[in-house]
Formats: C-alpha cells, sequence, structure tokens
C-alpha cells in the first residue's frame, strides 16, 4: 500500500465556523488551496478509503474483503440485502473484486475462455480512468496478463503486459448472468480466475477508513501525491497545494498547521461534498429526459467533473459501455413510486448493443437497490417472460405496486423518490453518438 495506517487526524470546524473564514486571509488561501485539493485529490482519497475498507475487515458483514494482488468474486448478484458499499450497482452481472498494487512489480492475471458470456474487467486508475481487458478487448479467448505499473519490473514469458498509469489501481470485474438461476454457474467461472503479485499479507481486523470526518483527507492525500507519479502537465497546479501543506513536496502534519491553515483546510472537506452535490450531473446528451455525460469516463483537466461522478459512481469506458440516466417523466416531474409509468420500444427500436440493455431503478437519495415484491431488479434482454406486442413492440411498466397487467412487463420501483439508470453495454456506434434515443418514461396516472 502506498500510505501507512493513520492516526486520527484533527476534527472539523462547525459549518458555522467556515462562515467566518473569508474573514482571514491567510485562512481564505489556505480554503481556496484546500477547495481544490479536494476537488483534485477526491478519486485518489476515495479510491484508498475504499482500498482500506476492502482489504482490511471493517465489518462483520461487508460483501467483499481479500489482501492485495488476490481476487475475490462477489458471493452473489447484487441484491439489496448484498450491495455493500457499491453505489448504484448492476442487478446484471456478478462482480470480481480486486486491489492491485504494482510498486514491487508486476501483476499476474489468468483469464479462461469465456466464449460467448459477456465479461470485462475494468481497471480504475487513481485518477477514476478506467482501462478494460475482457469480451470487447480478447474475444473472450483465454490470456495471461503481466499487469505493469510505473514501478515497472520484469514480465514472465508468454504474459501480454497491460500497462496502468499508476502502482495502485482498483478491479472491478463483471461477468454477464442469466438471472438468479445462472448464479452458481457464474460463480464457478469467476472462481477460475487468477491473480498473483506481491501480497500485503493475511487480512487483517482494523477500524473503517472515514477520511471525509477529518483533516485526515488531507493526510491520505499527500500521502499520495508524495509517491505517485503525476502527470507532467499537472505539476503546476499540484505544486501550489504544497504551502498550504499538503503538496508533493512536504509532509502534510495537522499539528503544525497554523489556526488559519486548520481553518481553511478543515472547511474545505467540511464543504467541499457540497460543492460537488450542487455541481451534480451535467449532460452532454439529453433527448427524451435521458441523460449522459459522454466526457465522464475521461474528463481530462475537468476536475470537477471528475470528483462528480466519483461521487456518483465508478463508470466504465464508454465503447465499454453507457449509462443514460433519468430522473424525470414526460410532464417534466420528479419520478415518484407513487405513480406509475410506461417506456414503450417501438418494434426494431430495443437499444442497440452487442452485449446487454437494462434499465434499473433506485432509492433517489441513496443510489440504492430497494426491496420488491417479486425480487425484480432490472429489466431488460434476459428478462424471463416479458411479453411483445402483436406488433413487436415492448412495454415496461414502473410501479411500486404490481400492475393490473400482471408482473410479465413489471419493472417495480421504490416508493418514494427514485431514478432511472439504463445500461447498453457495448453499444454499437447509434448508440454512443446520439443518433439512437430512449424512448420517454410517459407517466400512466394524472
Amino acid at each position: 500500500m502506498i500510505w501507512a495506517m493513520l492516526m486520527a487526524a484533527a476534527a472539523l470546524p462547525e459549518a458555522t465556523e467556515c462562515q467566518t473564514v473569508t474573514q482571514d486571509p491567510a485562512a481564505s488561501l489556505a480554503f481556496s488551496t484546500g477547495l481544490q485539493g479536494f476537488i483534485y485529490g477526491y478519486p485518489i482519497v476515495d479510491m484508498l478509503k475504499q482500498q482500506h475498507n476492502e482489504t482490511h475487515r471493517v465489518s462483520a458483514d461487508q460483501p467483499v474483503v481479500a489482501p492485495i494482488n488476490a481476487i475475490v468474486p462477489y458471493p452473489h448478484i447484487l441484491t439489496p440485502d448484498t450491495q455493500g458499499q457499491l453505489r448504484a450497482p448492476n442487478a446484471d452481472t456478478l462482480y470480481l473484486n480486486a486491489w492491485v498494487d504494482l510498486s514491487k512489480g508486476p501483476a499476474l492475471l489468468d483469464v479462461p475462455a469465456m466464449g460467448s458470456r459477456y465479461y470485462t474487467l475494468a481497471f480504475m486508475d487513481l485518477f477514476a480512468k478506467p482501462h478494460h481487458l475482457g469480451t470487447r478487448t480478447n474475444g473472450g479467448k483465454a490470456m495471461k496478463y503481466a499487469l505493469v505499473g510505473p514501478a515497472g519490473g520484469a514480465v514472465p514469458e508468454g504474459y501480454e503486459v497491460f500497462r496502468l498509469p499508476t502502482n495502485s489501481a482498483w478491479m472491478l470485474g463483471r461477468i454477464l448472468a442469466d438471472g438468479k438461476a445462472d448464479e452458481a454457474r457464474v460463480s464457478n467461472i469467476a472462481k477460475t480466475f487468477r491473480m498473483t503479485g506481491p501480497a500485503s499479507g493475511p487480512v487483517e481486523a482494523a477500524e473503517p477508513l472515514l477520511p471525509y470526518a477529518s483533516l485526515q483527507y488531507f493526510e491520505i492525500l499527500n500521502g499520495a501525491l508524495r509517491s505517485m507519479e503525476l502527470p507532467a502537465d499537472e505539476a503546476a497546479l499540484v505544486s501550489t497545494f504544497n504551502a498550504a501543506g499538503f503538496g508533493p513536496g512536504v509532509k502534510f502534519d495537522a499539528d503544525k498547521l497554523s489556526p488559519a491553515q486548520r481553518l481553511g483546510l478543515g472547511c474545505a472537506v467540511r464543504l467541499g461534498p457540497g460543492v460537488l452535490a450542487k455541481q451534480g450531473f451535467r449532460p452532454t446528451h439529453l433527448a427524451n429526459g435521458w441523460m449522459r455525460n459522454s466526457k465522464i469516463a475521461d474528463p481530462g483537466h475537468d476536475y470537477l467533473l471528475r470528483a462528480e461522478s466519483v461521487r456518483g459512481g465508478y463508470v466504465n469506458a464508454q465503447e465499454e459501455a453507457i449509462y443514460p440516466a433519468a430522473i424525470m417523466d414526460n410532464h417534466g416531474e420528479m419520478f415518484s413510486g407513487k405513480r406509475s409509468y410506461r417506456i414503450r420500444f417501438e418494434a426494431g427500436k430495443l437499444p442497440p448493443v452487442d452485449a446487454f440493455w437494462s434499465i434499473t431503478a433506485y432509492d433517489l437519495q441513496t443510489a440504492k437497490l430497494v426491496p420488491n415484491a417479486i425480487a425484480r431488479y432490472q429489466f431488460g434482454d434476459r428478462t424471463k417472460g416479458a411479453k411483445y406486442g402483436k406488433d413487436g413492440s415492448l412495454t415496461i411498466i414502473l410501479s411500486a405496486t404490481q400492475p393490473k397487467e400482471g408482473k410479465s412487463n413489471w419493472l417495480p420501483v421504490p416508493a418514494g423518490p427514485f431514478h432511472l439508470v439504463t445500461r447498453m453495454y457495448l453499444p454499437r456506434p447509434e448508440a454512443l453518438d446520439g443518433r439512437y434515443v430512449l424512448p420517454p418514461v410517459e407517466r400512466i396516472d394524472q
């Protein structure tokens, strides 16, 4: 790991104290720099938090736990009871999880022959950019990969090099499952994926890492910045963090901060999440109420977009998958389980994909799956018993209670406010460039 277990840092100032930050020039400057650092470093800190919390035993019921450089499949296709810390999880695939550390040399990855069963292994670097291996890149053939970071290292003969820009990375794999009946088979397949490399030792119990509750946020960020290979074109920006005490040229010590620095940096952590929430999701494509941002997987120097995408949930590269989302019906009102809705696909107008598509409903506030009477958490191209119209059309009914038409075409939704996410894996060109548009979500009851 690139940082050691950290002691609890100074508590954050109260929100009322942050109202005074502009009255002190030094505190104001620390706040300004700290807020920029909070936004820039959000994916780094968020991933290192998650790395700690999944490579240590932090709770009795955590879904996955494993040492560094070891793959652990999730035990189940995700449901409200098993979704754990994941934000907006899918119910289409079985997840595989691994935390990779390449600072001591390559990690070796052996993947089985998958044939026509879709899968992807998404390696998220510390800047939250995904790098994929899987069906799209290898056609489902058995492969041997050597994961190589900036630290380099010798690659054994017979292994194909797969380079990552940071030595630490998170792998979240997905193997397509044909519902719960396919779960046991997919679980057995998942167990045949192998990763070996310098390990961190056995899993130990630890307190969960909570970096948003104190100045520990900057301690974690500082440790990463001092050890990472940073992009050359960001050197000037990152060097400005030194004066505030958390840049790569200094060692962060909360006890040595001046009162003004402590107030400014503390307010950056206190107010930073609210800044991201107010930024919210800003689409590049919006049609029939469905929105997506085509830059979200590779935002470049748009650090606010990068941080907001991490806050909302990590994504795949666009060529791997896109996620049009909707929060309002055809009347411009927010979705609510107190109403019923429908989505009607005309014949020949289903989502154009080469892998699979599905639609999932999530609680609006938590982005979590919510229990329902028939345990159906997505509706898509593999939904058993779906009925099509005589003209070849498909109508999906969305409601919190079973509609009078029955459950065949019913997608249960939460009883309160909710949002929808459509998953389109291996989207075709017309889906990527916007020529294909999902149909609107129509309110049935007025």
